[in-house]
């Protein structure tokens, strides 16, 4: 689902966005620079994945 990013000064449409860290954007109308950063992030499919466990090694004696 895409969410509707607007210039916090004139509320012009500066783009739609399905995810994003951090943005910043220059609105092209009256030049506000616009700056937000994500409240959370969503656990990605590669971060779900366990780490393969791997036997310790006894040392010979």
């Amino acid at each position: 689902m895409l969410k509707e990013f607007r210039c916090g000064n004139c509320k012009r449409l500066l783009a739609r966005t399905g995810g994003f860290t951090e943005l910043q954007i220059k609105c092209s109308r009256c030049g506000t620079l616009n700056h937000v950063k994500a409240t959370s992030l969503e656990q990605s499919p590669m971060s779900a994945i366990r780490p393969i466990q791997r036997p310790e090694l006894k040392s010979a004696k």
